[in-house]
């Protein structure tokens, strides 16, 4: 069995024996960090998933994006408070996510003004990175990886899913 740490995101192989035990416990090893996560009897992640995006527009970009292996979730918002589309962890709610959009629209915005060609920014909060792209006049792209920096091919991967997007900005 295939894990990732929690801590700096490197794969750790485990004996198929750890897949039976209600916990999977391993120290990484490649940075020692003591990993600890439940195992539950259903394989899939349970995820909030939703769509009012009418035209479909943004739907199949978040899919994508939450595929990704670095990609915990991610969700499109826009300037009035509003989920157009997300694919995100059960643990958080749509209004967590219509409070985080919010502030992260507010924390993109106050550089945007002030420094030209501003595109991306990124928060890292205890290895984790919160990626926030423009993708228009009024509506913003958050995801949420597992690790930061994201390795190349994800970032070349996030890069190819959003060009379209960011071509109709102009």
């Amino acid at each position: 069995m295939i894990v990732f740490c929690e801590d700096c995101g490197s794969k750790n192989s485990l004996t198929d024996q750890s897949a039976r035990a209600q916990r999977l416990i391993f120290t990484c090893g490649q940075c020692g960090y003591p990993n600890n996560y439940a195992v539950s009897d259903d394989p899939a992640p349970k995820f909030l998933q939703a769509c009012d995006d009418p035209a479909g527009k943004y739907q199949p970009l978040v899919a994508a994006l939450s595929a990704l292996p670095e990609i915990i979730g991610a969700f499109v918002f826009r300037n009035t408070k509003e989920l157009l589309a997300f694919k995100m962890p059960q643990s958080m709610s749509e209004r967590s996510m219509t409070a985080m959009g919010t502030l992260l629209k507010q924390a993109y915005d106050g550089p945007k003004q002030v420094y030209d060609g501003i595109g991306d920014m990124v928060m890292v909060i205890e290895k984790k990175a919160v990626l926030v792209k423009s993708l228009g006049h009024s509506e913003f792209l958050v995801a949420v990886a597992s690790r930061f920096p994201l390795t190349e091919a994800a970032r070349a991967e996030l890069n190819r899913l959003t060009s379209p997007y960011e071509e109709n900005m102009t």
